[in-house]
């Protein structure tokens, strides 16, 4: 009986995984007509079916804090979702200004960073459409340009306001593609492209890429 049970309980898994899969692939499919609005209203749904999506390796951004980023600290993080990254670099640097999150979330209360040099600001808008009210002087987007299209990182690249001057991204994209396919992959990603590329537009832009390990380039403008 513990044998049928444990089966019947792995084909549910099964059967789980295959139908997220099967969603996740019509979300990349129908990603175009998508309106602003309507992939918020998804990324807050998944923000409750799927809680724990915070990824980054702290390691190499206290690098980048310690090494790159110009004291006072003034952060602009795209898409830190609850702020368990902005928690950990704040209890760690005193050396950090201001950290403000950027993000699709629109529940301040569910934030799991407290610190009063931390904002979460609730996208209306692409922020590459939008008009900055701070001076920051570092940007970091960590798990996140790989959720977006091409098109839409070159408009983020371009958008880039001039008081940055070093940028860290991390992303689980190949050194170099041109047309990278998603489907069948348990996530939101849809970015067409990799580092190469990615790594070519942000020169175009002014900024070089410094230091590169893993998932993780920092660019110095």
């Amino acid at each position: 009986m513990k044998q049928i049970v444990e089966f019947l309980l792995d084909k549910c898994r099964e059967f789980k995984l295959e139908y997220e899969n099967f969603e996740f692939d019509k979300y990349r499919k129908r990603y175009d007509q998508l309106s602003f609005r309507e992939k918020k209203k998804i990324a807050n749904h998944w923000l409750k079916k799927y809680p724990e999506q915070a990824h980054f390796s702290f390691e190499y951004i206290e690098l980048w804090l310690q090494k790159f980023v110009i004291i006072p600290a003034k952060v602009l993080e795209i898409g830190g979702w609850k702020g368990e990254l902005a928690s950990m670099a704040l209890l760690s640097f005193s050396t950090i200004d201001i950290w403000h999150n950027y993000d699709l979330l629109e529940f301040p209360d569910i934030q799991i960073c407290k610190d009063e040099r931390y904002r979460l600001f609730s996208l209306d808008d692409y922020l590459w459409h939008k008009s900055l009210k701070y001076d920051y002087n570092a940007l970091i987007a960590t798990h996140m340009i790989e959720h977006i299209k091409w098109r839409e990182l070159v408009d983020l690249i371009n958008w880039i306001p001039p008081s940055i001057e070093t940028v860290l991204f991390e992303a689980p994209i190949p050194d170099s593609e041109e047309n990278i396919n998603w489907k069948g992959d348990h996530s939101s990603h849809i970015l067409e492209k990799g580092w190469k590329q990615v790594i070519s537009e942000m020169k175009k832009r002014g900024f070089e890429a410094v230091y590169r390990i893993n998932n993780t380039v920092i660019f110095k403008g």
